[in-house]
């Protein structure tokens, strides 16, 4: 029995040995297995026999799960014809099996770009973005389809501008509003409308009537007094068209403020412009004449506003200047024509026939030309070259080709109305337009 107890450390030697042998034996087995079912795969592979290799190839993974055999299988299937669904369902089993992995998004990726599944593509990016995973091929792609976009089906016989997020389209002769995404919103069946704004509600006309709608469409303001239409609704003034076709503003309750005037504009940041026989004037939100300077005309854009970004434009015997609200003339050019500014970056005017761009200090752009330009909006402007539009970013690099008879203005989630042939369409960027 004394022998026992030195025994027993021996014992212990020999058996862990023993384990150990095992194990080492037991894994070269299974490594051997695993690069048997590899070797056999890419034997498969090598003779086209799509079903073989894929199922060695599975064998393999079960052993031992590797990204890079996924990647190497993506890889085989791009290369055969008549593949791309099977293609697909594996780089999307890769895809939901290793969410942490990055060479599963750049599989992905690849396949849906490949297939200009361009939305799939931004999918993959955003979740990518949400999980902090990046590469450079995303990277790549991201910037080689920033401008990528589809055209909607819907097409309109004339279209307004965003505002609020909202557009105002016409189908045959009636009006009615769609959201930024495009979906309909308000029905097609008014006379005329207006912009929306920000306090959320747009002036229409049904035949004889005029009113105020909100966002659902409800009638939401009215008055018992009788007016043709009604400008947009900004702070506490809103224009109206009398009767006898006379030029009116009203407070927020569309009662009567101050003015009868031959023209008018809408109100913004309590600045207006209005015309009283032949000659146009700057005024405020109670009807004071700002500055003592008038004007044979003023620039106005399709929201009716002729003031934003602190800057006007206005026209007298010499050409068109650019001013402040205090009426002090900006820069030292005056111009053919302009375009009022949409935003705080570059607005269009015009010189010799030709196109270009400013800031609001009248500073230029570049020294590049156009037949015709719209202001900037989100980053973007719309520009015609050779008779057709197209976009421009604010490096005035084209990023949409010109090819459109019409554009509008982009709004903040990538939608812009362009006109093809005789009808409006709404072009979305795939980047920008992701329903929230």
């Amino acid at each position: 029995m004394k022998n026992y107890g030195k025994l027993m450390p021996v014992v212990m030697v020999v058996l862990l040995a023993l384990s150990y042998y095992v194990i080492v034996s037991n894994k070269a087995e299974v490594n051997n297995e695993y690069e048997n079912y590899l070797n056999e795969a890419r034997e498969y592979a090598k003779t086209g026999i799509t079903v073989n290799a894929v199922a060695s190839y599975q064998q393999a993974l079960k052993i031992k799960p590797t990204a890079d055999v996924y990647v190497e299988v993506a890889e085989y299937y791009k290369s055969q014809k008549d593949e791309e669904r099977n293609l697909l369902e594996w780089c999307q089993d890769f895809y939901n099996k290793y969410p942490t992995e990055p060479k599963a998004y750049d599989c992905l990726l690849s396949v849906y770009k490949d297939q200009s599944d361009y939305k799939s593509c931004y999918d993959v990016i955003y979740t990518a973005e949400k999980r902090n995973i990046n590469t450079d091929y995303i990277t790549s792609v991201k910037d080689e389809i920033a401008f990528k976009y589809n055209i909607e089906m819907s097409a309109y016989d004339d279209v307004g501008v965003y505002s609020s997020n909202y557009c105002a389209v016409k189908g045959k002769e009636s009006w009615g509003f769609v959201n930024r995404y495009g979906d309909s919103v308000v029905s097609v069946k008014y006379t005329s409308v207006a912009p929306y704004t920000q306090e959320n509600i747009a002036p229409v006309t049904t035949n004889d009537d005029a009113y105020f709608i909100n966002k659902s469409g409800s009638r939401i303001l009215a008055t018992n007094d009788k007016y043709k239409s009604f400008g947009i609704m900004s702070g506490s003034r809103t224009k109206a068209l009398t009767t006898d076709d006379k030029y009116t503003y009203l407070n927020e309750k569309l009662e009567p403020a101050f003015g009868k005037y031959v023209d008018a504009t809408a109100f913004n940041l309590n600045v207006a412009a209005v015309k009283e026989t032949d000659i146009w004037k700057i005024i405020d939100a109670d009807g004071n004449q700002l500055f003592q300077t008038e004007y044979d005309d003023v620039i106005v854009d399709e929201k009716d506003i002729a003031f934003r970004n602190d800057r006007l434009f206005v026209r007298n015997t010499d050409g068109v200047i650019m001013i402040d609200s205090s009426g002090n003339k900006i820069g030292t050019d005056i111009y053919e024509d302009a375009k009022l500014f949409a935003d705080s970056t570059f607005t269009a005017v015009k010189n010799d026939g030709k196109w270009f761009y400013i800031n609001n200090n009248g500073e230029r752009k570049s020294d590049k030309t156009y037949e015709d330009a719209r202001p900037f909006s989100n980053g973007l402007a719309a520009v015609m070259t050779g008779g057709k539009w197209g976009f421009i970013d604010e490096n005035e690099n084209i990023v949409i080709e010109p090819q459109f008879f019409g554009t509008k203005d982009f709004n903040d989630k990538g939608s812009c109305f362009i006109q093809t042939g005789d009808k409006w369409q709404l072009l979305k960027l795939y980047r920008l337009n992701r329903e929230e």
